[in-house]
């Protein structure tokens, strides 16, 4: 079980230290780190880090104390608040923001005052042998209990609520997973408190140390589904990042070949498709640049392509038996094949000349699927042959 907790920790501590950069370096919404950092030191207190920590200070079961404000009180409000923020319910509230700021306080400073006025000098399982330390036990849990359900339980809710509601298939499913992690994180904090009163009355509810077994599994479980629905947003976002980055090298050789006939049209130096391929930032904003790009030096390009070339293209592509959409980007293609040649050789402009592209889209989506088409019709044999028959022309037919 140690390896599973230890296992867990790590997963915590690599969440909160990848979204740190984000939430501080931009100033962006700081709950969900701080959720992630309490459920992370939560858990290493748990490990043995716990009790060198208690024998580092002198204060008997200090990790105890810290484990739960930490992972409890401070990573319950915390996420609480993210929950309410993400499903748009933060202004909707009846109470104001400084009752969710003030109960977590309170719950803090009322579990601090027990542990400190008649827990600390005891171990843990020493307390059930006087009977004010028990007593104070039972205050502090169900403080401690009362206030993470009462806290799971709102956030259970506001999950299954927008996450039927939600527009974006990835959130809802991650709404609906935290929500059945906090759904087993209620189920513990019913167990735990549950354990704890049989423990005081009797040998407990199940055999030996199957209490806490249980108790664990369900947090360990809670824990776990609150990492990975999480995750499912941002697992949305990497699929959609892979697509920009598939579109960016596969228009690279596109815009590679016209905008070395336009160098003007380039906001930045071309770069190899190595360092494309390695460089992760920015992907969208990289491939909104190239598409830009792309059209800006075919509108250039098409001052070296006048209307007889035009004709020729067209009927180039007809006779090798396309139709509709199909060859007018096929047509497109092979005079910009062309008029790159020309541009590159100095050719004269022509004068009067007009460019419509034959295809492109109000979004980026629909633009980038336009571009891709022209691509694989721009290196087809069908543009090198016709760019390679204007080549042989004189040049007052090109």
């Amino acid at each position: 079980m140690i390896l599973f907790e230890a296992l867990i920790a790590v997963l915590l501590w690599i969440t909160a230290g990848w979204r740190a950069p984000k939430v501080w370096g931009r100033g962006r919404d700081r709950t969900l780190w701080w959720t992630f950092f309490g459920l992370a030191v939560m858990m290493t207190l748990r490990l043995p880090a716990g009790r060198a920590l208690d024998q580092l200070t002198g204060v008997t079961d200090l990790s105890y104390l810290l484990k739960h404000l930490f992972g409890g009180v401070l990573s319950s409000a915390a996420l609480l608040a993210f929950l309410r923020r993400v499903s748009g319910q933060q202004g909707e509230s009846s109470r104001p923001w400084q009752l969710r700021v003030a109960l977590p306080f309170a719950t803090a400073s009322i579990m601090t005052v027990l542990f400190f006025a008649e827990l600390q000098p005891y171990e843990t399982r020493a307390i059930f042998q006087d009977f004010t330390a028990r007593v104070a036990l039972l205050a502090y849990t169900a403080v401690f209990l009362g206030f993470l359900s009462a806290s799971l339980l709102g956030g259970v809710r506001v999950c299954w609520r927008w996450g039927r509601e939600s527009g974006d298939e990835a959130l809802s499913w991650g709404l609906r997973v935290i929500g059945a992690g906090l759904a087993a994180g209620v189920a513990y904090a019913l167990s735990r408190i549950t354990a704890l009163v049989a423990h005081m009355t009797g040998d407990g509810i199940l055999p030996g140390d199957l209490d806490d077994h249980v108790s664990t599994y369900l947090l360990m479980a809670a824990l776990l589904l609150i990492v990975v629905g999480s995750s499912l947003p941002v697992l949305g976002k990497l699929r959609t990042w892979r697509a920009d980055r598939r579109a960016l090298l596969r228009l690279q050789p596109l815009w590679h070949d016209l905008t070395e006939a336009t160098p003007s049209v380039r906001l930045d130096s071309p770069r190899g498709l190595a360092v494309e391929r390695l460089d992760p930032r920015n992907m969208h904003g990289r491939l909104y640049r190239r598409t830009i790009e792309i059209r800006d030096a075919a509108l250039t390009l098409s001052d070296y392509a006048p209307a007889g070339m035009r004709k020729r293209a067209r009927r180039h592509v007809y006779a090798h038996g396309l139709v509709g959409a199909q060859a007018a980007i096929a047509t497109e293609a092979c005079w910009l094949a062309a008029a790159r040649r020309a541009r590159l050789r100095g050719d004269t402009p022509a004068a009067n000349t007009e460019h419509q592209p034959a295809g492109g889209g109000r979004d980026l989506r629909s633009e980038i699927s336009a571009l891709t088409q022209l691509s694989d019709a721009y290196h087809s044999d069908l543009a090198r042959e016709f760019a390679d028959t204007c080549d042989r022309l004189p040049e007052k037919q090109t």
